[in-house]
Formats: C-alpha cells, sequence, structure tokens
C-alpha cells in the first residue's frame, strides 16, 4: 500500500475544515483588530474635544475625515501614484535580490567581492541620497523607486541568500548521486526550501518600499504622499498632514497583506504561511 507523501505532508500542514476553530472564533480574531483601532479613535476623539487641544497641534479624527471629503480626488490622486511608485521599486528590489542572491550564493568569491558593497548601500541613510538623486535625475518618480528599491534590496538578497545555502544538503548530495544536474537541484531542491525565506523578506521589504518612496518624495518631487506632507507642513495644515500619515499606514500595511497573501497561495505547504 502506497502512501502519498505530498498529500499526508499538506494534510499535516494545513487543517482540514472539520479541524479548524468555529466560524464565530474566527470572526472574533479577525476583528478584534478593528476594535482596538475603533477604541483608539473615539479616545483621540475624547482627548482632543475633553482638553480643547487646537487643531494645529493635534487635529481631532473628524476633522481629518473631513479633510479628506475637501478634495478627495486630489487626495485619491496622489495616494494612487504613491502606490505606483511604491510597487515599481518594490518590483525592482525584488528582481535584482532574487537574481543577485542567486548568483552570490553559488560563487563564494563574487560574495567577498560584491557583498562589502551592499553593506555600504545599506548603511548609507536614504535620507542623505535622496538629494542627490534629484540632482542626478530631476523631478521625476526615477529617484523615488530608487530610493524605495535600495531600501527594500538588502533584506531580501541576504534571506534568500540563507534560503538557497540552508538546503538539506544529504538531499542534494542525494540528488547528486542520482545523476541529477545543477539546474535541476536548483528547481527541485535549493528553490523550494528558499521560498519562505523569500516571502519572509517580502514581509519586511514591501513596507519597506512604502517608506523610501516617501523620503524620495520628501527630497524633491512634484507629486506623492509625501509632497503633499511637506506643503501641509509648511502651510501648518496638520489636519492634511495626519491624513498623509494614516494613509501612508494603510499603504504599509495593504503591502504587508498582499505578501501574505501570496504566500499562502504560493508555499501552503509551509508552516509559516498558516501563522497569521
Amino acid at each position: 500500500m502506497t502512501v502519498d507523501l505530498e498529500s499526508a505532508l499538506t494534510r499535516a500542514v494545513i487543517p482540514d475544515e472539520d479541524d479548524r476553530p468555529p466560524l464565530a472564533s474566527r470572526l472574533v480574531k479577525r476583528t478584534r483588530v478593528l476594535f482596538v483601532l475603533l477604541a483608539t479613535v473615539l479616545l483621540w476623539a475624547f482627548v482632543t474635544r475633553a482638553f480643547e487641544i487646537r487643531r494645529f497641534i493635534l487635529p481631532g479624527p473628524e476633522l481629518v475625515i473631513e479633510r479628506f471629503f475637501d478634495s478627495p480626488e486630489y487626495i485619491l490622486g496622489e495616494f494612487w501614484f504613491t502606490v505606483a511608485e511604491a510597487a515599481i521599486g518594490f518590483g525592482v528590489a525584488a528582481t535584482l535580490g532574487i537574481v543577485l542572491a542567486v548568483i552570490l550564493s553559488r560563487s563564494a568569491l563574487l560574495e567577498e567581492l560584491i557583498f562589502p558593497y551592499l553593506n555600504i548601500i545599506r548603511v548609507t541613510p536614504s535620507i542623505a541620497i535622496a538629494p542627490l538623486l534629484v540632482v542626478w535625475f530631476g523631478h521625476s518618480p526615477i529617484p523615488h523607486i530608487i530610493v524605495a528599491t535600495t531600501i527594500a534590496f538588502f533584506p531580501i538578497v541576504v534571506t534568500m541568500m540563507l534560503g538557497l545555502r540552508s538546503a538539506d544538503p544529504e538531499l542534494i548530495n542525494l540528488m547528486r548521486t542520482l545523476n541529477a544536474s545543477e539546474s535541476m537541484i536548483f528547481r527541485k531542491i535549493r528553490w523550494p526550501n528558499a521560498l519562505p525565506y523569500l516571502f519572509a523578506s517580502f514581509r519586511i521589504s514591501a513596507p519597506l518600499a512604502v517608506i523610501g518612496v516617501l523620503v524620495g518624495q520628501f527630497a524633491g518631487g512634484t507629486g506623492g504622499m509625501g509632497n503633499v506632507l511637506i506643503v501641509s507642513r509648511s502651510n501648518l495644515d496638520t489636519p492634511m498632514s495626519f491624513l498623509m500619515v494614516a494613509l501612508s499606514c494603510v499603504l504599509g500595511i495593504a503591502f504587508y497583506g498582499i505578501v501574505v497573501l501570496l504566500e499562502r497561495r504560493f508555499i501552503r505547504w509551509h508552516p509559516s504561511s498558516h501563522l497569521d
């Protein structure tokens, strides 16, 4: 009697419908964060009204919401402009990070030569290089995308290299005993082993790409939420500043959530995709 090993592992990792908690428990688990958020907003509104805090110091949530409805098309336009730049920056960082990680994991010499420069990029303050990028590339999306890429790039390279190198050596030796090529070993052993590491790095890098775009927009540009934030600060438009901060948080959380959904889709067999 043969045993379907893949099915057995899938059943062990992914719980059956009958083994899952009741629907009410799952709804409570998924909505309790919203209750905490709602309580925070209510406390915020109470504090601003009870202590009569001036709006340019700490506006109430109702003023922030009102500021959005004053010019929703303009705000949504700047929001989607930032979304596009962050998505491109993260996409470039993911592509370069994966390719470079594969190359460096196969060559100790290249790692010795290139990795110090990666560390230099990692420790260089983005706020310091962003103005230079504006001088070199002008007031265009390119500096913003470059900053986002450099911030999101390093975690992907390091974590992906770790995943590629941590594959089970016994499995690799077995594949070589069976005369498997290095490309087959990569596809069947190293790449699947590295996928959980890759998605873990994406969880870090995706929100960082949003931060990178905002830093680039702070340094110079004609659009985006970072630019709106700079203008609102200069005009003491605190409700708009709070609105931009809130939308930035929403965007970072959305990027993180998309990564989690993709992780559950592509590596359902790994326990890490069922922790959230």
